[in-house]
């Protein structure tokens, strides 16, 4: 099966004001994961806020069954990535293709995709 992006993020300076306008806007709802992640709980593509600042380019994170090998292959296919790091929902890392793009890998706990 291909990989397909599972989930997304939005970078913005305050969650609050996050939560307050995009809520107001599409109607979406929130869990407070801790205080820098928001999760929307009611939409279909699962997605959430960060507060690390704004940007204009969603954060893309790539459902793969096996980080570690998927790391091993942006390297072999002249890309980089970041540190591997665990949460409770599972494995991720940043990853920047050979051109530049930078995208996520998330290898999700078993009961977490």
């Amino acid at each position: 099966m291909a990989v397909e992006l599972h989930y997304y993020t939005l970078s913005v300076r305050d969650l609050d004001r996050a939560a307050a306008f995009y809520g107001g806007l599409f109607g979406w709802e929130f869990k407070r994961e801790h205080e820098t992640y928001l999760h929307v709980t009611n939409t279909a593509v699962p997605m959430g806020f960060v507060a690390d600042g704004p940007s204009s380019q969603p954060n893309l994170y790539y459902h793969v069954t096996d980080i570690d090998a998927a790391v091993k292959r942006v390297g072999e296919l002249g890309g980089s990535t970041g540190d591997v790091h665990d949460s409770k929902s599972g494995r991720g890392c940043s990853c920047t293709d050979d051109q530049g793009t930078v995208i996520s890998l998330w290898e999700p706990v078993p009961g977490f995709a």
